[in-house]
C-alpha cells in the first residue's frame, strides 16, 4: 500500500527540497509525493501565498523566503512561553563543532530555533520539521528516515533505529511526557520513547527539555533511568519540584 502524504508533509518536504535546490522540477516532484502536478502547483501557490516561497522565472525557481513554522503539533502552545524559555537556554549551551541528536517534539523545536548557524554543528534527527528548519538555515543535517508515525511528523521504526546506532553525538537533547524518580523518563508514544532511548545510549551528554507539567509524570513508556541524564532544563517555578524528584541523580538547570 502507497501511503500518500499529508498536505502539511507535502509542504514540509517541497521546502526542504527548496532549501537545497533553488529550481523546482513540478513533474519530477510530482511523482517523488505521489501526487499530481496540479497538487504539486497548488501547494507550491499556497506556499508563496503564505510567503514562504518566492518564485522566479516563469515558477521554474523558488527561493526561500521565511522559515516555515515547525511549531506544528497542537502540544506547541501548551506551556508556550516555559518552552521557548528552555529552548532558548538549552541552544545557549552548545559548543562549536559539536555532534548533536535532537529528539521531535514541540520543546525541542524551539530549541532549534535559537541555535546558532555559526556554530559549525552536525545535527542528527528523526524529526522531518526540525530537519527542514535547519538545512534552510545552512546547518549540516543528518535525517534518519524511517516511516512517519507521530504527530510530530517524526520518522520511526527499524529504519530509523538502525541509523541511530551508526553514529555517536556529544549531545542528546530530548523532550519528554513525564520525569519521575522511580521510573525515569517517560513518553507515551513508543516510537517516540525507543528514539530517544538509542539517542540517550549513543551520547556523551544527555539534556532533557521539560517544563513544569512534566514533573513528577508517569507516562506508558520508559525512555531512560534518571541516573543516565545529565541536565534536566526547565523554568524557575519547577526547579524545587525538580531537585525533589531527581534527588541528586542528575542536575536540574534553570533556564535564564
Amino acid at each position: 500500500m502507497i501511503h500518500r502524504l499529508l498536505s502539511i508533509e507535502r509542504h514540509q518536504k517541497i521546502i526542504e527540497k527548496v532549501s537545497v535546490e533553488e529550481a523546482i522540477d513540478f513533474m519530477t516532484l510530482a511523482k517523488e509525493l505521489n501526487v499530481s502536478v496540479m497538487t504539486v502547483r497548488r501547494d507550491v501557490r499556497e506556499l508563496e501565498k503564505q510567503g514562504y516561497l518566492k518564485l522566479t522565472r516563469g515558477g521554474a525557481y523558488a527561493q526561500i523566503v521565511r522559515s516555515i513554522d515547525i511549531l506544528l503539533s497542537p502540544r506547541a502552545d501548551d506551556q508556550g512561553e516555559a518552552k521557548t524559555m528552555i529552548g532558548k537556554y538549552a541552544a545557549s549551551l552548545i559548543e562549536p563543532g559539536e555532534v548533536i541528536f535532537i529528539g521531535p517534539g514541540s520543546t525541542t523545536a524551539q530549541f532549534v530555533q535559537y541555535l546558532n548557524p555559526d556554530l559549525n554543528l552536525t545535527v542528527i534527527t528523526a524529526s522531518i520539521p526540525h530537519a527542514s528548519f535547519l538545512a534552510a538555515k545552512g546547518f549540516k543535517v543528518i535525517s534518519t528516515g524511517g516511516e512517519i508515525a507521530t504527530d510530530d511528523i517524526a520518522q520511526t521504526g527499524y529504519i530509523a533505529q538502525e541509523n541511530i546506532k551508526r553514529f555517536f553525538a556529544s549531545k542528546a537533547i530530548i523532550g519528554t511526557r513525564g520525569v519521575a524518580k522511580d521510573v525515569g523518563i517517560t513518553d507515551i508514544n513508543i516510537e517516540i520513547a525507543q528514539l530517544s532511548s538509542l539517542m540517550v545510549a549513543q551520547s556523551a551528554k544527555v539534556l532533557v527539555l521539560a517544563d513544569i507539567s512534566k514533573v513528577g509524570v508517569k507516562a506508558n513508556y520508559a525512555v531512560c533511568p534518571l541516573f543516565k541524564v545529565d541536565e534536566i532544563i526547565t523554568t524557575s517555578d519547577a526547579q524545587e519540584a525538580y531537585l525533589a524528584e531527581c534527588k541528586d541523580l542528575c542536575e536540574v538547570l534553570v533556564a535564564k
